[in-house]
């Protein structure tokens, strides 16, 4: 059998060679184009955290991608801001959270911000100003972590101050907080319509009552009492001072309360006897005699053992006693009435009650003659006579009448 042999033909080697070096040059340009494609879809992003700036190159430009790439964790409440310029420059910043308190109404109320101003924050908390009201900051001020604003509430009150009467704003607090602040200061015993505990409201009216005392002394003087002693070495009818009577002295301290600068009250604090008052001693004559008196209007006999007398018109009259003093004389418009009820008229003489009781019916004449008065009765009484000063004050019709008697010594008879 007749075998074929295959005779292998040389490969040619310059043929080959440049086979695999297209074969390397197609590999080459595969490889360049899928590292030119990863180049142009990289993007350094610039991420600024506080004062940290981190760059990082990445091909996925979401937020959360580039924080993860850059290793920053949000808090709950921190802001991210992305840019991007579209000319392939990209900026991602963090904004980091922080709390500002805002204090007002006594309450303190905490506010996580990223930025801002104080007026954003009381916008966050729905917190308004009042006219008045006074804040720490103004309202344009940036917001700063742990920044505190504070704000001070104010009122417009009203305030009577012992009379005077003004208007004024305080800060919010108690009255006594109020009254501080505007410096008033109320005595131990003023009075004020409000408790000092009580919160000032708009418009509150506070009205004070200040309270001031006044101690005085004052004098009066204690009217000396007139006794009658009987004296054998004197006739009937005749007296004779013994003892000067003398007034005593009475002191009183008062005490007086005034409200704003006028009286209130008066309150007595002492009633004290300085001085005794001294006793008026009168000598009343017991020895009996037969005098006459001699008048303008004929003799009036005085038969004092019998104790008769006869009047200027020669009636007899017995009496029952004698005495003597001053007298003085008064008048009154018509239709006055005395203190018993009598209406005052000619006759009604003025007594002590003591000395000549009411109704006693007497006859009267100067001791000197010139004047009778006549008949009379005791009706009516005054601050002369209940002193001892006066035996006995006589009505006249006139202020001439009385004009001409005047004051003189005087005889009264109590008749019988």
């Amino acid at each position: 059998m007749k075998r074929e042999k295959h005779i292998r033909k040389p490969t040619d080697k310059k043929s080959y060679i440049n086979k695999k070096a297209v074969s390397l040059a197609l590999l080459g340009a595969v490889c360049f184009s899928a590292v030119l494609s990863v180049s142009v879809l990289t993007k350094n992003v610039k991420v600024t955290d506080g004062t940290e700036e981190i760059v990082v190159s990445t091909m996925n430009l979401s937020t959360d991608a580039i924080l993860e790439k850059a290793g920053i964790t949000l808090g709950d409440n921190d802001k991210v801001v992305y840019s991007d310029d579209g000319e392939g420059n990209i900026e991602v910043s963090v904004l980091r959270a922080f709390n500002v308190d805002i204090t007002a109404d006594g309450e303190t109320t905490t506010v996580s911000v990223v930025d801002g101003t104080v007026e954003d924050a009381l916008e966050a908390t729905g917190m308004t100003l009042g006219d008045n009201d006074k804040i720490s900051y103004s309202l344009s001020t940036a917001l700063e972590s742990d920044m505190e604003i504070k704000i001070a509430r104010y009122y417009t009150l009203n305030v009577n101050d012992g009379g005077d009467e003004t208007s004024a704003q305080v800060p919010q607090g108690t009255v006594e907080d109020a009254l501080e602040f505007l410096g008033i200061t109320l005595g131990d015993d003023d009075i004020m319509n409000y408790d000092l505990e009580d919160e000032v409201e708009e418009g509150m009216t506070l009205v004070i009552r200040r309270i001031t005392y006044e101690d005085v002394t004052e004098t009066s003087s204690i009217a000396y009492e007139t006794v009658y002693e009987d004296s054998d070495s004197l006739y009937v009818g005749e007296t004779e001072v013994q003892t000067e009577g003398v007034d005593g002295v009475l002191t009183t301290k008062i005490r007086r309360t005034y409200i704003n600068g006028e009286l209130s009250c008066e309150e007595t604090l002492s009633i004290t006897v300085t001085k005794e008052a001294v006793d008026e001693v009168i000598l009343e004559g017991t020895k009996e005699k037969v005098s006459m008196i001699q008048t303008n209007s004929g003799n009036i006999y005085d038969n004092e053992t019998s104790q008769i007398l006869t009047d200027a018109d020669g009636n007899q009259v017995s009496y029952s006693q004698v005495l003597t003093g001053t007298g003085t004389a008064y008048t009154a418009s018509e239709g006055a009435v005395t203190s018993t009820g009598l209406l005052a008229q000619y006759g009604v003489v003025a007594v002590d009650p003591d000395v000549i009781p009411y109704g006693s019916k007497l006859y009267i004449v100067s001791a000197d003659g010139q004047i009778v008065y006549g008949y009379a009765v005791a009706g009516d009484t005054g601050g002369a006579m209940l002193s001892g000063r006066v035996l006995c004050d006589l009505y006249y019709p006139s202020y001439s009448d009385c004009t001409i008697f005047g004051k003189r010594d005087i005889i009264v008879y109590v008749l019988s």
